[in-house]
């Protein structure tokens, strides 16, 4: 503990005394609070797609998300994971919306209209890539490390390997 420095001091004997059973809790409430927080965004993200949710609809999203969230992840990095690429999803598919909904004023549609169309493209596009990026990151972050045997060393760098170590 003598390595460690003064603020982590304290927070590592208070983790180091607690029970595993409060270990566990806690790590239970950290999990409940990030899938509620996750929900929370990828149902913002849905409401923003549709263009309003009703009030029924949004409680019901973000209830049964949380608990598939909580109930399926193992971390937090997991719940985010999860969260960031539904996220991604939903901007990927806002441009596909706009474009849909372009086709209801025929085959010249205005030029505010195209606008609209431009903008969700754009943004769309850009913001998606980033999230799924986002997700990707996070998913490398949670799969175990493995390592890779290493092959041999030359009699060359064994001595560099050694010159090094002194």
């Amino acid at each position: 503990m003598a390595m460690l420095p003064c603020g982590y001091q304290k927070r590592y004997a208070k983790v180091a005394s607690m029970s595993d059973d409060a270990v566990g809790a806690n790590l239970r409430v950290r999990l409940l609070v990030n899938a509620v927080l996750g929900a929370m965004a990828v149902t913002g993200g849905l409401w923003f797609l549709q263009g309003g949710l009703s009030l029924g609809a949004t409680v019901v999203v973000v209830v049964g998300l949380m608990v598939v969230l909580a109930k399926t992840c193992s971390g937090v990095a997991q719940i985010w994971m999860w969260s960031t690429l539904l996220l991604g999803i939903e901007s990927l598919a806002w441009p596909f919306l706009m474009l849909g909904e372009l086709r209801q004023f025929g085959p010249e549609p205005p030029l505010e209209e195209m606008s609209k169309v431009f903008t969700a493209v754009l943004f769309g596009v850009f913001s998606g890539i980033f999230w799924l990026t986002f997700a990707y990151g996070l998913y490398r972050r949670t799969q175990p490390k493995t390592e890779e045997p290493s092959a041999p060393l030359t009699p060359n760098q064994a001595k560099a390997k050694r010159k090094k170590q002194r």
